[in-house]
């Protein structure tokens, strides 16, 4: 395929999506994972296809870059994550648009969704039933991308330190909140929290709070999304980081399905939200410069100093030109000889 007819294999994949008659799928995809609901897997499609499938888009993206038009002859090894659904599906994508074979690890909790795509490709165009291998072990690769926590990129550094490779590790989005800001502009922050159960790169652990913002604020503003207590794993996680903070005698405030609690750090527990407060641009751009290599994004009514943003309740809806970890996936993969 050239480079045209696998920007037209996307947007046919996009438009072959019905969420209506994929719902047994997503039930036993739901079996395979707890933390996936039906409702999530629905949101992470929509947002593959409005996001990633669209023909516009691609189009604009790939203007930026000097893509082979014809297929390569090299392969790349994916080891993909399984947090949230079909999280890896921006690899799968920009190594097919790449002109390369993909060869995919999947992991053990999202493999349902990612082989049902591809399937779901390879049915409209059999002609791709070699450029995409779901495997156990990657084997003849020439490059790899892998995502893990930060203890298994280590492994991964070392591993495939004789090949180009981008390797990921622990990310966290943050959010800004402003003194001008109010209950309505936070409207949407809920989702950049809770979307997922907060267990994305992209989810929101962390929030900066001008000085004299109260925390009550943002009690009022989460309070819609406080059904998500019923689901028995967020609950579990929620009574056993407020028994542990008890036990340490910690100090943190709790609505009953939330703690919030002080803290510069900005990776945060399932159920918890930290916070901390700063005093003006000078002292944000401070705090913001010391974790900056820790974020995946950052939410925001208005822009913040030089940081990229989105708006609030936007995190979970990037643009193919934003990267995880802030790495351009399609210029190491074009540069691949």
């Amino acid at each position: 395929m050239i480079l045209e007819e696998r920007i037209e294999a996307l947007v046919r994949l996009g438009q072959s999506i019905n969420n209506e008659s994929n719902k047994e799928l997503y039930r036993k995809a739901v079996a395979e994972n707890p933390w996936f609901t039906v409702s999530s897997i629905e949101q992470s499609m929509n947002a593959i296809k409005d996001c990633f499938l669209d023909r516009d888009k691609l189009y604009e993206w790939l203007s930026n870059y000097d893509i082979p038009k014809e297929q390569t002859n090299k392969s790349v090894g994916l080891i993909l994550a399984g947090n949230i659904p079909l999280v890896g599906f921006h690899d799968i994508l920009s190594v097919f648009l790449s002109g390369h074979s993909v060869m995919m690890k999947l992991s053990d909790k999202d493999k349902l969704l990612p082989t049902y795509i591809i399937h779901l490709l390879i049915g409209i165009y059999p002609e791709l039933q070699s450029t995409f291998k779901i495997i156990d072990r990657l084997e003849d690769y020439d490059a790899v991308i892998a995502t893990g926590s930060d203890s298994s990129a280590n492994i991964f550094e070392k591993y495939f330190n004789h090949v180009p490779h981008i390797i990921r590790r622990n990310r966290n989005g943050v959010a800004v909140i402003t003194a001008d800001d109010t209950q309505n502009d936070l409207s949407e922050l809920p989702h950049d929290i809770f979307d997922y159960f907060g267990l994305g790169c992209r989810n929101v652990s962390k929030i900066y709070l001008e000085k004299d913002v109260s925390t009550d604020l943002i009690f009022k503003t989460i309070e819609s999304h406080r059904d998500i207590i019923h689901h028995n794993k967020y609950k579990n996680n929620y009574d056993y980081s407020y028994a542990l903070y008890l036990m340490n005698k910690d100090k943190f405030l709790t609505n009953d399905f939330m703690i919030m609690r002080e803290s510069a750090d900005i990776s945060s527990r399932i159920a918890c939200l930290h916070y901390e407060y700063y005093e003006d641009k000078n002292d944000l751009e401070s705090k913001l410069s010391i974790v900056k290599d820790k974020l995946q994004c950052l939410v925001s009514s208005e822009p913040v100093l030089d940081f990229s943003h989105f708006k609030f309740g936007q995190a979970q809806k990037p643009a193919l030109g934003d990267y995880a970890d802030g790495v351009d996936t399609m210029t190491f993969l074009s540069q691949i000889s």
